[in-house]
């Protein structure tokens, strides 16, 4: 039986101090992931309160994806923080000096609602289920709080943000830095500009990227006067050997390859991570976009952790919270955070303060972590629904599914004999709009034959949407309408 200390007098709720208390538990690992929880009827026996007060503690633990329940069989502790990361020696945290937001590509027409019945937007997130009002009361604390939010501040970015990211990635992706090696910016497409000018300024102006891939990073570098290879990919994501010799820079995304959902295991990652330190100044970019939400199995560490000294970590928070908060962050390595310092450090952060303000408490009081914790159950509910209203596609079609239990899209790979292109037209005539992979490929370099697959997204989209814009896409037989066609 858990051990518990209830304040009665305290003034705090007795169904929030059981809430705490097994949350407490489950974050330090006391609780195990699937560790079953005393039923709601013994647990109130034991604690001598009424049932109520537990079924409120359970509700808010399952609520915020901490715990869950089977039927008739009672609630298990949710596998949300790998077992690996709850034990590891804490990073000292070095105060900072005073002084995939992903736009991955546009999403539909703004008029889609009314040309579309079912949008299978891969770039959609649910933004039906944000703590608005939590939101809110935080910005009007900072705002009544904290008058110097009006002043200029840190040009990399306020420090209790970037304290409280380093300690996020610390704990959730294992990725090793100091606060000051984090700079804040207004999304990672601004990142992704200023390290083409700290490129340019060390004559590295040569980048691999993965193809198909994260498309829009290829046009700002493109933009940016960097030349542009592409590199093919395999079942365990960039191949080493296409890297272009021409190349001392990767961009590449491990943990959650977009668009084709691979996870690069252990074995190609080192051997990426050898390409780099094969030679002076060559560095490997990894963007881990999505890593929040991953549905079956621990997380997967970020690469950075492996080499803190070649490898530049980019994150996000536009998919996690909402794409409107654009706020992104990068962590450089020490010697390329001298070079940013003397090309970009005279640049003001791009971020209000005041949001940065607001973000730093929403990180720091919890919010955050409660947030993903429902997120997380919520997508992978709609994950779930999803593998299993196309299997009927998949087994009549012979489709094959990538990418699954990870992210907010699946992958449908499509056999020789089905058309992408005449599938998706096919598909928006009947009011369905599906997203093909040809346009993730590179700008001009689409190969000969390149993969063809259906990008389906979920997130934005209720189960009952799901249900039946899948249901449509059998019925209308989109799919056998092209059989004998072919892409170009």
């Amino acid at each position: 039986m858990l051990s518990f200390h209830l304040e009665p007098d305290s003034g705090t709720p007795l169904y929030n101090q059981i809430y705490e208390q097994i949350r407490a538990c489950i974050l330090q690992g006391e609780l195990p992931a699937s560790a079953k929880l005393p039923s709601t009827r013994s647990l109130a026996a034991n604690l001598g309160v009424s049932r109520n007060t537990i079924d409120t503690a359970y509700y808010q633990l399952q609520s915020e994806g901490y715990i869950d329940s089977a039927p008739k069989s009672g609630f298990y502790v949710c596998d949300i923080i790998p077992a690996d990361y709850r034990h590891q020696p804490e990073l000292p945290i070095i105060p900072s000096p005073q002084s995939r937001d992903i736009n991955i590509t546009p999403s539909a027409p703004a008029d889609a609602s009314s040309e579309y019945l079912y949008d299978f937007n891969p770039y959609s997130i649910d933004i039906s289920h944000f703590p608005f009002s939590v939101w809110r009361r935080l910005s009007r604390q900072v705002l009544t709080e904290e008058p110097s939010l009006f002043l200029l501040g840190d040009n990399d970015g306020d420090s209790p943000l970037r304290d409280a990211v380093c300690n996020y990635v610390r704990i959730s992706r294992q990725v090793s830095c100091t606060p000051d090696q984090i700079i804040v910016g207004a999304g990672v497409d601004y990142l992704l500009q200023m390290l083409s000018l700290v490129f340019r300024s060390l004559h590295m102006d040569h980048i691999t990227l993965e193809s198909p891939g994260y498309t829009q990073a290829a046009h700002i570098f493109h933009n940016n006067g960097l030349a542009i290879s592409p590199g093919t990919l395999d079942k365990n994501g960039l191949t080493t050997d296409s890297i272009s010799p021409l190349s001392s820079l990767v961009y590449v995304t491990p943990s959650h390859q977009f668009p084709m959902g691979t996870v690069m295991p252990y074995g190609r990652r080192m051997e990426l991570l050898g390409w780099a330190k094969s030679s002076s100044n060559r560095y490997i970019i990894e963007d881990d976009h999505d890593s929040e939400f991953r549905y079956r199995g621990k997380p997967i560490p970020a690469m950075q952790g492996m080499d803190s000294r070649r490898v530049i970590y980019i994150g996000t928070f536009s998919k996690a919270i909402t794409p409107a908060i654009r706020v992104g962050y990068m962590i450089l390595p020490p010697d390329l955070l001298k070079q940013y310092r003397l090309i970009c450090g005279h640049y003001s952060c791009t971020v209000s303060r005041v949001d940065q303000a607001v973000l730093s408490h929403f990180i720091r009081d919890g919010y955050f972590e409660k947030h993903v914790n429902r997120m997380r159950k919520l997508y992978r509910s709609k994950h779930d629904l999803v593998l299993e209203c196309l299997q009927p596609l998949v087994q009549k079609y012979h489709l094959t599914l990538q990418g699954e239990h990870a992210g907010m899209h699946v992958t449908i790979c499509l056999p020789d004999d089905i058309s992408e292109t005449m599938l998706i037209e096919n598909a928006r005539r009947h009011r369905i709009h599906l997203y093909g992979i040809r346009d993730h490929y590179l700008p001009d370099h689409i190969p000969a034959h390149p993969e063809k697959a259906i990008l389906l997204g979920y997130a934005g989209l209720t189960e009952e949407e799901i249900k039946k814009g899948i249901h449509q896409l059998m019925d209308t037989h989109i799919f056998s309408a092209f059989a004998l066609s072919r892409d170009i």
